[in-house]
């Protein structure tokens, strides 16, 4: 069937996320409301939290199995993550004919992938245009400079990624909050994280307190015991369990909610966390100190640290949690790191554009 072509206004985007942490989804969120907001029509392609959120959304989602990696011991486990990834894919036979089959009846004109891999393979067979979006691409598409201890891990994140995402994508799109040289500027766009609406819309203020945050406190063994040692501190601590009846007075041990995370990382005098790309840029939007201990085998989280240590923004506590004097010498040091709001760390607006440039290309020679 030969359809008319149509103006970038009215663009059919299919938009395909990883379900492997937050930040995908929060970035995806926030670009739908843009890209629905100048027109285009979306569908959304996704497993399990990341579909769930999009679904409960009022959202239409295609459903995809989710690859994750395997996290132990505070530790990215990267051949027992391989290994489960390929049982995935070898469960999933027929996925991709089914994706084929759905993608087909919308009629799209772009499909953008921010790091899932199933609907790249049904793009490849149909002969839709492919654009990549995310923030580990900063990996492959950037000239960064790092010690050269990392060097090894570097070169193995670059290998895994380029094997989970196109090679010949029309278009990359990179966000990030430090800003290396692009390799190929004429196929690679860099800009400013993306943020979500609640995080551009919130006040930010000083509670006070400092916010804490670990995806995986297994293997973290004397951190709970180094914030209890700091009494005179006052610790909003999120994934760590609900505490117990000896645990610090200090400590206020927080559940999982997104809302309330958000107001207690607003009003926090600083963050102690992993470093995870969306929480940091949220972070560094409110203006807050940031002590960063990226898990271990993320070279993505390890570069995020030392970028952040080396901009100046906060400080990097590579090898381990921070101990009890490295977080009494952080907090001493926090106000000079503490930043004013700025909407130039928010990129939201530069990649719509970007996505509208592909776009009208693509409609142009359609």
């Amino acid at each position: 069937m030969v359809r008319a072509p149509r103006s970038s206004t009215m663009a059919r985007i299919i938009y395909a996320l990883t379900s492997q942490g937050r930040g995908h989804s929060s970035r995806v969120t926030a670009m739908a409301e843009a890209l629905e907001a100048r027109g285009h029509t979306l569908l959304f392609c996704a497993g399990g939290g990341a579909g769930r959120l999009l679904s409960e959304a009022g959202r239409e989602v295609v459903s995809v199995p989710v690859l994750r990696h395997a996290i132990h011991n505070n530790k990215i486990r990267l051949g027992r993550s391989l290994v489960k990834m390929a049982n995935t894919k070898i469960r999933a036979v027929g996925t991709i004919g089914r994706l084929v089959e759905q993608f087909s009846a919308f009629e799209p004109d772009l499909l953008i992938t921010d790091f899932e891999s199933f609907s790249v393979r049904a793009a490849g067979r149909m002969g839709l245009p492919v654009m990549c979006f995310n923030h580990q691409h900063v990996l492959t598409h950037t000239a960064y400079e790092v010690p050269r201890r990392h060097a090894w891990e570097a070169w193995v994140a670059r290998l895994v990624i380029g094997t989970m995402t196109p090679r010949r994508a029309v278009h990359f799109l990179v966000s990030s909050f430090f800003y290396p040289p692009l390799r190929d500027p004429s196929h690679t766009t860099l800009v400013a994280p993306i943020l979500r609406r609640a995080v551009r819309e919130i006040e930010a203020s000083d509670a006070g307190h400092v916010l804490v945050y670990h995806n995986d406190p297994t293997g973290i063994e004397g951190f709970m015991e180094a914030l209890g040692t700091l009494s005179d501190v006052q610790f909003k601590v999120y994934n760590f369990g609900s505490g117990t009846a000896s645990s610090p007075a200090n400590i206020c041990f927080k559940q999982p909610e997104i809302e309330g995370f958000l107001a207690d990382l607003a009003s926090a005098k600083a963050v102690v966390s992993t470093a995870g790309f969306t929480l940091l840029s949220e972070a560094l939007y409110l203006g807050k100190p940031l002590l960063a201990m990226p898990n271990g085998g993320s070279f993505e989280q390890c570069l995020n640290a030392l970028y952040l240590e080396r901009d100046g923004l906060g400080e990097a506590c590579i090898d381990g949690p921070p101990t009890a004097e490295r977080l009494r010498a952080f907090l001493e040091r926090a106000p000079g790191y503490a930043g004013k709001r700025s909407a130039e760390r928010c990129g939201n607006d530069d990649a719509v554009a970007c996505i509208e440039e592909v776009l009208a290309k693509i409609l142009s020679s359609a």
